[in-house]
């Protein structure tokens, strides 16, 4: 029996199921995640620099949106009073409650935008603006998406460009718009939101929600989406419109103030610092109370 065909036909089988296998494991390490979503903590942006870069090297920069909260993620406040961690504790969020005495009238309608106003901001992390500019640099479109109310746009946006961000040049733009024009919406959707100059204002809405209406709006696709949040809920509402969505999903729950402050202090909000909010505010509104006497007393300023 002449043998010659059959060992010929089996090295011909073997060296293909070696480049096969071989060509798979080269691919592989080139795909994406098999599932579209990721969630990982982090206490730094250096982690989040090394996600967008390996994404960017796989998809191209032009094809990674990047999509950041504010406060206490991009930005944080110089003081106690005002900042996130007030919000928090006038809304009840953190262990430690404000007592009656403590808790502040008119928080929607005059307190936050007030405050807003008045109490300037810092970086999270030192020079955390030039890596943003280097994303925006390479290519990648970044916007915030935060839940502050589109009235609040003003302070947002001068507190953004003073500490060195300048997400206007990256915006989310209309596909069938020119390249120099500026998208704008804003509508009363279940609550009111603005977008413009690539910040998205969200009056608490789900920020999956909003992410998915702003990309359906403007016609824009991308490959793969990053985004970075220090709020447990806001992580939760991404991660679960995400489900299912064929484009793959970084998201980074963003601790670093709160850890900071737990390490400081032993926990996010001590009661001295509440007392010390408290009176702060009280002192505040003495003083506006001298000043402006014709700002009512006992009644909101705005309507909501």
């Amino acid at each position: 029996m002449n043998y010659r065909p059959l060992l010929f036909l089996f090295t011909l089988l073997s060296f293909t199921s070696l480049t096969a296998c071989t060509s798979v494991s080269e691919r592989q390490e080139l795909l994406p995640p098999t599932t579209n979503v990721t969630v990982e903590d982090v206490r730094s942006f250096a982690a989040v620099n090394e996600q967008i870069t390996a994404l960017n090297n796989l998809y191209g920069a032009e094809n990674v949106l990047v999509v950041s909260d504010i406060d206490n993620t991009l930005l944080t406040s110089t003081s106690d009073l005002g900042g996130d961690i007030w919000y928090q504790w006038q809304r009840g969020k953190l262990p430690l409650k404000p007592s009656p005495e403590q808790t502040v009238n008119c928080l929607f309608e005059d307190a936050i935008g007030l405050l807003y106003e008045l109490n300037p901001m810092v970086l999270t992390e030192p020079d955390l603006h030039h890596m943003v500019a280097q994303w925006q640099q390479q290519g990648n479109a970044v916007i915030a998406l935060t839940s502050r109310s589109p009235k609040y746009r003003t302070a947002t946006e001068r507190e953004l460009y003073r500490n060195g961000f300048d997400l206007a040049t990256t915006a989310i733009k209309e596909t069938d718009l020119p390249s120099d024009s500026l998208t704008v919406y804003r509508q009363t959707l279940a609550r009111e939101m603005s977008y413009s100059r690539g910040i998205m204002m969200t009056t608490g809405m789900n920020k999956g929600t909003m992410l998915h209406w702003l990309l359906a709006q403007t016609g824009q696709t991308y490959q793969a989406i990053v985004f970075i949040d220090d709020s447990k809920k806001n992580i939760d509402d991404m991660n679960t419109s995400w489900q299912g969505d064929t484009v793959p999903m970084h998201i980074f729950y963003y601790t670093r103030v709160e850890h900071e402050r737990i390490s400081a202090n032993g926990s996010v909000l001590t009661a001295q610092q509440a007392d010390k909010m408290a009176r702060d505010y009280q002192t505040l509104t003495t003083t506006l109370q001298q000043v402006f006497p014709a700002r009512p007393a006992q009644q909101c300023l705005s309507v909501q």
